[in-house]
């Protein structure tokens, strides 16, 4: 099932058309393999923030962000190891979080604070979405199991409706549901358009390079999810060990 916008007619005919324009010039609209997806949402994306909002929030003397905002870490240590070299042919960079309008069980969150020292879920969501709902406890599950051993989870909240924006609905959501993570509101969509987000609910693995690993749309896949999770903390405590072998 795919969430669809009320009135169903009127979507049923702008669907008709715009499917048949884009039959006609995918180009037009940057469609892309995500289409076809089970148990999820969707939505055309925000239009992109500007690049100035992209800024490092981290002291640790990593090479945090590029222009675009983009996750870096190439100087972790005195040289680019090879790699990240490998990664970054191969896996596009995770982008930092932008302008988030608020934060849920905690008082501010990034990305790249985790940059280099931690393995990131982040998941798209918005509370009135059932797939979203349905997925929350296999996340929060991640977060119990794994959070000791290197995983940090970040839920971004991206609104559909009015309601769903009021943050005081998200807070009792969280609340009624357990949620113990960290939520980000991105109430203007800037995290959203960053992340060219179509789909309700899409989950993330970031590595501790920074780069994306791992991408899933709708529910499901969750041992798939779990074990994807425990490769890259395998991977991170390798990371951890090199560094501190260069560096001693």
């Amino acid at each position: 099932m795919i969430r669809v916008p009320h009135p169903i007619a009127l979507v049923v005919v702008l669907v008709v058309l715009i499917g048949a324009i884009g039959y006609l010039n995918p180009a037009l609209f940057g469609l892309a393999g995500d289409s076809g997806q089970s148990g999820v949402a969707s939505t055309a994306p925000a239009s992109a923030g500007d690049a100035s909002a992209y800024r490092p929030t981290t002291d640790s003397g990593v090479d945090v962000t590029d222009d675009d905002g983009r996750l870096r870490a190439e100087r972790l240590y005195n040289e680019t190891p090879d790699r990240i070299e490998q990664k970054n042919a191969s896996y596009p960079r995770a982008v930092e979080l932008q302008e988030p309008t608020g934060f849920i069980n905690t008082d501010s969150t990034s990305l790249s604070q985790y940059l280099g020292e931690k393995v990131i879920l982040v998941e798209f969501w918005t509370l009135g979405c059932y797939n979203c709902q349905n997925t929350h406890p296999y996340i929060q599950d991640y977060w119990r199991t794994y959070r000791d051993d290197g995983l940090v989870v970040i839920g971004v909240h991206y609104p559909e409706f009015d309601y769903e924006a009021e943050p005081s609905n998200v807070k009792d959501y969280v609340g009624k549901t357990n949620t113990t993570y960290p939520v980000v509101l991105d109430n203007n969509g800037a995290s959203w358009a960053a992340y060219e987000q179509r789909y309700w609910p899409t989950r993330y693995l970031i590595g501790v390079d920074g780069f994306i690993r791992y991408k899933r749309i709708g529910e499901g896949a969750y041992n798939e999810t779990e074990q994807e999770i425990q490769e890259l903390l395998a991977e991170r405590d390798r990371v951890q060990q090199q560094r501190n072998a260069t560096t001693s």
